[in-house]
């Protein structure tokens, strides 16, 4: 029965006999607030099989067992417009999980209920109804009958109230009481128009005399190949052959024209009202429409105007608190790595090799580890963003202008996360569902400053404007994104041409943030940035310090750092950059936390913090350092990003980055530098 399904095992656990407890919903409905309300802490982020979509794993605990949670993408349905439409689909039809808990926003039910009766039609039986946000649906009006729902429905339904842990533990029992078998379900499912039902009958008669109904439930095929659904045409073509799905294509063509609509614009429509139906009989009273404390704030935040001037405070704020509370931590890592710096080296008989471990490894690594607290508020303060629901109303706010520059308005969501890193950021973009808006918003992607870039931006200007510090981080920022938007535009009209698709954004309620989820949620995505250190940062920090140690005092007395410095200078200094910027650029390339790194190296001062601020101000004035700080930012992107563009892209929208990116960078270095210098600045 497997031999159809494209996921078999999804990680070592199951083979382990763990039992599989998939989580699925819309997004916004609070998925991920009762992932980490049932795994804590035991997780794991990686990668779905053959796609780069983020895939969450967790170990649930209860009562001495143990249960693998898998967190399926937010999906509004079960069709195959998108990759994570076709990631959710594909691993519940493989029957992958004993349990499918569907988390649905109890203050959008009727929405929310479209994906489970999409799941019944599966022919997927173990399925609970996490009935979330039941606060929310409160304040709006609207109660339910639960028990009265449960039997409407047919499957166990929790009320819950995820955000303040309320129906967890119920939900826990629920999910081990089902996993063993001993709960007993009936789920309802749609039914339609009686020449639709017909010929849903038609289709399923014929698709029951193939394999295909060894594996799935064919009722479920035949409404699938009604809405005319090409991954399923494609699967049932290879068993029915094209003789017969001609048959089948000219009924379906036949019922259009019935309906003078696409069936699946009617099936839809019908399975609405099917689910309108049930809800009068569980819901007892609907709620008056009337404007509520978000309405109120929504018409300053997702104003034209005063949205854009929101959208820049909140950000100004974001970077006041990464500073005010980071700095201090990271000036005592700084002091921390220099004590321990200074109480190994004199055990270190051997001077080379003392340069290689104090000034290269500790030196290197060191000084790019102490900047691990800003990294990591920056993830908490991005975090407590998303979950307060302003994400949302930024994304709507930044779609008006977005769209001037020919962007769509989801793009916006892969922006944000390039935030954090520019990879994952670049996976993201798999959501959409234009090739053409995949690949641009690919490639404007590595404008926008990751944390890495953080690390310099942040570190420049503390050392050169350590009074106005937040306001120039914020300046870089508003310029590498406005750069991007113009590159949009500039490749939009000039490399990738194609119409643009319309806008749909959700606007969740606003919600409290808790705390202990986004320092969960920041500790996962930071420790990217501890891996990077202790490998990609540590070796070039080593690769480094060799090329600025060597060789010594032969010929005319330059390190190969310097030798290869010095060929790029001539090309850097018409941006006022000298042979010492060439070189933390080109190793920057590997990291671009490494950009700082190899001026500590080639300084020989290592971790010592202080004593690199002093020198580099010696070295370069504070037009100068912005203008590396912008370039650091626009240049070349990183490996694993180049790597991340590739394998989504293919070799040639990469070669399209490194060589805009690269040109980009040098003519708004050069004017920048020039403008600078003319303005006596």
């Amino acid at each position: 029965m497997n031999e159809c399904h494209d996921f078999k095992d999804i990680s070592k656990n199951k083979k382990q006999g763990l039992k599989v407890i998939a989580l699925a919903g819309n997004p916004n409905v609070g998925k991920t607030t009762i992932f980490n309300a049932l795994t804590g802490l035991r997780q794991h982020v990686g990668n779905w099989p053959g796609v780069t979509v983020e895939k969450k794993e967790g170990i649930l605990k209860y009562h001495n067992k143990e249960f693998l949670v898998v967190d399926l993408p937010g999906t509004y349905s079960l069709t195959a417009n998108s990759i994570d439409e076709l990631i959710a689909r594909n691993f519940l039809l493989g029957g992958n999980a004993n349990v499918v808990v569907d988390i649905v926003d109890s203050s959008s039910l009727m929405r929310n209920l479209f994906l489970t009766m999409e799941i019944f039609e599966m022919g997927i039986k173990n399925v609970i109804i996490a009935l979330n946000k039941i606060d929310i649906a409160k304040k709006r009006g609207i109660s339910f009958d639960v028990k009265k729902m449960e039997k409407v429905i047919g499957v166990p339904v929790i009320p819950m109230n995820a955000k303040n842990g309320e129906g967890i533990e119920e939900l826990k029992a629920m999910i081990s009481e089902m996993a063993e078998g001993k709960a007993t379900t009936n789920p309802i499912t749609p039914i339609y128009d009686e020449p639709i039902e017909r010929e849903i009958g038609h289709i399923s008669g014929i698709l029951n005399e193939t394999p295909l109904a060894q594996c799935y439930n064919v009722r479920w095929l035949a409404i699938k190949l009604l809405t005319r659904d090409q991954e399923v045409i494609k699967l049932v073509l290879n068993y029915l052959g094209s003789k017969k799905m001609d048959e089948i294509l000219i009924h379906i063509s036949e019922l259009e024209k019935y309906y003078k609509h696409p069936l699946d614009i009617v099936i839809a429509n019908q399975k609405y009202e099917f689910i309108d139906k049930l809800m009068h009989q569980f819901v007892i009273h609907f709620g008056e429409v009337h404007e509520t404390f978000s309405d109120y704030i929504d018409k300053i935040l997702t104003h034209p105007l005063y949205g854009i001037f929101s959208l820049f405070g909140v950000f100004y704020l974001l970077f006041r608190f990464v500073f005010t509370i980071g700095t201090p931590l990271q000036e005592f890592l700084d002091n921390t790595f220099v004590s321990f710096g200074q109480l190994i080296a004199p055990h270190i008989g051997n001077e080379a090799l003392r340069g290689l471990i104090v000034d290269g490894i500790i030196g290197g690594v060191g000084s790019v580890l102490s900047f691990f607290p800003l990294v990591f508020l920056l993830f908490v303060a991005m975090s407590i963003l998303e979950d307060s629901g302003y994400m949302a109303r930024a994304a709507t706010v930044m779609e008006r202008i977005m769209r001037i520059f020919g962007l769509p308005g989801k793009s916006f969501i892969p922006m944000v996360l390039a935030f954090g890193c520019n990879v994952p950021a670049i996976m993201s973009t798999r959501t959409l569902e234009d090739e053409r808006d995949r690949i641009l918003t690919m490639l404007v992607n590595p404008l926008v400053p990751c944390s890495a870039r953080m690390v310099v931006i942040t570190f420049l200007a503390g050392a050169f404007f350590s009074e106005h510090k937040a306001l120039v981080a914020v300046g870089v920022y508003a310029i590498s994104l406005f750069l991007a938007l113009l590159s949009a535009l500039i490749l939009g009209k000039f490399v990738i041409k194609g119409e643009e698709n319309p806008f749909v954004m959700e606007l969740p309620e606003y919600a409290i943030p808790s705390w202990k989820i986004a320092l969960i949620h920041s500790w996962e995505r930071s420790k990217e940035f501890l891996r990077k250190a202790g490998t990609v940062i540590l070796f070039g920090s080593i690769a480094i310090w060799y090329l600025s140690s060597y060789p010594q005092a032969i010929g005319s007395g330059l390190s190969y750092a310097e030798k290869l410095g010095r060929v790029f200078e001539p090309f850097t200094m018409l941006m006022g950059l000298d042979w010492k910027a060439a070189v933390s650029l080109i190793f920057g390339i590997i990291a671009k936390e490494n950009v700082i790194a190899t001026y500590g190296v080639i300084y020989g001062i290592g971790e010592n913090e202080e004593a690199l601020i002093m020198l580099m101000r010696a070295a370069m004035t504070s037009l100068q350092a912005f203008v590396l700080a912008l370039v650091t930012t626009l240049y070349i992107p990183c490996i694993a990003t180049i790597g991340a563009i590739r394998a989504e892209g293919g070799n040639k929208w990469a070669t399209v980055a490194v060589i805009y990116n690269l040109l980009l960078s040098s003519v708004i270095g050069v004017l920048v530098y020039n403008i600078g210098l003319f303005l006596d600045l």
